[in-house]
C-alpha cells in the first residue's frame, strides 16, 4: 500500500475518523454506517491513510497511526463497538 506521492501527507479528517472506528474493531460496513458513506469510500479512505502512513495493510496503518500520536488510545471504542454489530 505505500506510494512515495502520498506518504508523510497529513491525513484527512475522514481518514483518521475511519483509522479510529477501524482501531475500535469495527468493520467497514460499520464505519461506513457510522460516516455515512458507503463500504468503498471507507476502503478508499483507509487505503489512502496507509499509503500516507507508509502501511502495508490496514492494521499496519492503525499501529503506525497510534505509534505516532495520529490516533489516541483513548479515542479508541474497546468494548462499544460490539453494541453496533449488524
Amino acid at each position: 500500500m505505500r506510494s512515495p506521492a502520498y506518504e508523510g501527507k497529513p491525513l484527512s479528517p475522514g481518514q483518521l475518523a475511519a483509522l479510529r472506528l477501524a482501531a475500535s474493531g469495527y468493520t467497514s460496513r460499520q464505519i461506513a454506517a457510522r460516516l455515512d458513506t458507503t463500504e468503498q469510500g471507507v476502503h478508499l479512505r483507509l487505503k489512502e491513510a496507509a499509503a500516507r502512513l507508509g502501511a502495508r495493510s490496514r492494521t499496519h496503518a492503525v499501529v503506525i497511526a497510534l505509534r505516532r500520536h495520529v490516533i489516541h488510545f483513548d479515542e479508541i471504542e474497546l468494548d462499544q463497538h460490539q453494541e453496533h454489530a449488524a
